[in-house]
């Protein structure tokens, strides 16, 4: 039997069960989905010329960048010490960029950011997996460096415009940062687009809370959720 027939069948029995092999299947169809959020993003890039874009782990400022090009304004958040200097020099030249070197999460604090075992080795690399989840199995404690953490709804209200792209891409804290933004209708009714990135094929712990966000992102009107970013 063909292996993504099979997972359509199984994602629909009971439960846990039923949602695994529903992952199973995304994750056989993710490629293509990826494809489709980067279409995406351009046409709404492209759609949101002038207007206040923010960037959730900027890393080393791609997406940033390619905001900026017609952004009023990119806030890029990027807690990693080392990664944010390297976004610092990247993003240079860009006037309309403004760096945030702070976590982005559900409230004020500081706390412990894990890195890859190596990262020392491959900095460029694994600057793309460092996470305030300490259950992320990408990171471990003996790397971890203080960052500070901002409450990133109370952000969104004291920023007080409407934002025409977010790209959140956090390494497993988007959990309970998009749940945040869904329980605060005044705030995520204000923003055009959502690009998410969610960890749950690396942290099954995860899952349900993945498939509630997805359902809870079906119902919404704006903004527009995307939650297969690559």
């Amino acid at each position: 039997m063909n292996k993504i027939f099979k997972y359509r069948l199984l994602r629909h029995l009971p439960g846990k069960v039923g949602r695994r092999y529903g992952r199973k299947l995304e994750n056989r169809l993710r490629p293509g989905r990826n494809s489709v959020a980067l279409a995406e993003f351009a046409d709404a890039v492209r759609s949101n010329r002038g207007k206040t874009c923010i960037d959730l782990g900027a890393n080393l400022g791609v997406y940033t960048r390619q905001m900026a090009l017609s952004a009023k304004t990119v806030i890029a958040f990027e807690p990693d010490p080392w990664t944010f200097a390297e976004l610092s020099i990247n993003v240079a030249d860009l006037e309309n960029v403004v760096l945030m070197q702070a976590a982005a999460s559900i409230c004020d604090a500081t706390v412990a950011l894990y890195r890859g075992p190596d990262f020392g080795k491959n900095p460029n690399m694994l600057s793309q997996s460092s996470s305030i989840v300490e259950a992320n199995p990408s990171v471990v404690q003996e790397s971890a460096a203080e960052v500070q953490q901002i409450d990133f709804i109370r952000f969104l209200s004291e920023l007080n415009e409407d934002i025409g792209i977010i790209k959140i891409d956090i390494e497993g804290a988007e959990f309970e940062l998009l749940e945040a933004l869904f329980d605060s209708p005044e705030v995520l009714g204000r923003i055009d687009y959502v690009f998410a990135e969610t960890h749950e094929a690396i942290m099954p712990e995860f899952e349900d809370r993945a498939a509630s966000l997805r359902e809870r992102a079906r119902g919404v009107a704006r903004p527009r959720i995307n939650m297969y970013w690559p």
